[in-house]
């Protein structure tokens, strides 16, 4: 987290953080929500592409308030894609939610293995140096911030695209009763991030679970990539 680095005085890193983070508004969060609206396209559903949002141009998918959550807090959003499951053709409708749903954490854990196949390749023939620290090091917090988004965005609660998962598999008796509290539940999660960024200034991390989750993916993926590069 950008404001972290700053604290504790390592600008450097903070500046790298902020470079990535800038980098995931533009090109990552825009392949987040192509992912779904292709997803949702290929299933027969054309909301988004009438609406100009089957692309990746960061315009399309910007949110300011969400962009500022990833410069405060390390996690954000982007734009929802629209999509009408009534639309789904080729498979039944609950079917549809969970795939579009599943379609954007799946394109930011892929993003994060190419990011950790870079970062395998520059450790393995780049050569040593600043530039290369640089680099390995840019890449490396791609691969973290990408794995924290997909876990991040699994989270079975509105407006995360967990909760669109959980359409698709409970029972509509139980789903029609959660999201009857949808406001309720966004503006808590909106609270619950704003209150880990401060508290954690003061050394408590209310997300420890999820960044756990996220360092168990995001080292098993660099593991993975040094092994296929043979680096010890």
């Amino acid at each position: 987290m950008i404001i972290s680095y700053l604290l504790s005085g390592d600008f450097e890193t903070a500046l790298i953080n902020l470079f990535v983070l800038l980098f995931v508004v533009v090109c990552i969060n825009p392949i987040h929500e192509y992912a779904h609206a292709l997803a949702a396209y290929k299933l027969g559903d054309n909301t988004a592409k009438s609406m100009g949002r089957l692309t990746v141009n960061p315009l399309a998918s910007f949110d300011l308030f969400g962009t500022l959550m990833f410069l405060l807090v390390g996690i954000g959003w982007a734009k929802p894609v629209p999509i009408n499951p009534r639309n789904f053709k080729k498979v039944p409708q609950k079917a549809g939610m969970v795939i579009t749903a599943a379609a954007g954490p799946l394109s930011n854990l892929i993003v994060a293995f190419i990011s950790a196949l870079v970062v395998g390749a520059v450790e393995k023939f780049a050569p040593v140096g600043n530039v290369t620290e640089y680099i390995s090091l840019a890449f490396v917090m791609l691969v973290q911030i990408n794995v924290l988004l997909a876990v991040f965005n699994l989270i079975p609660l509105p407006p995360l695209d967990g909760s669109r998962i959980a359409a698709g598999i409970l029972p509509d008796k139980i789903y029609f009763k959660l999201f009857k509290y949808d406001n309720i539940i966004r503006n808590a999660l909106m609270g619950f991030l704003l209150l880990s960024m401060l508290l954690n200034r003061f050394g408590i991390d209310l997300l420890f679970p999820m960044r756990w989750l996220e360092s168990a993916i995001a080292k098993g993926m660099l593991q993975l990539s040094f092994l296929i590069f043979g680096i010890q």
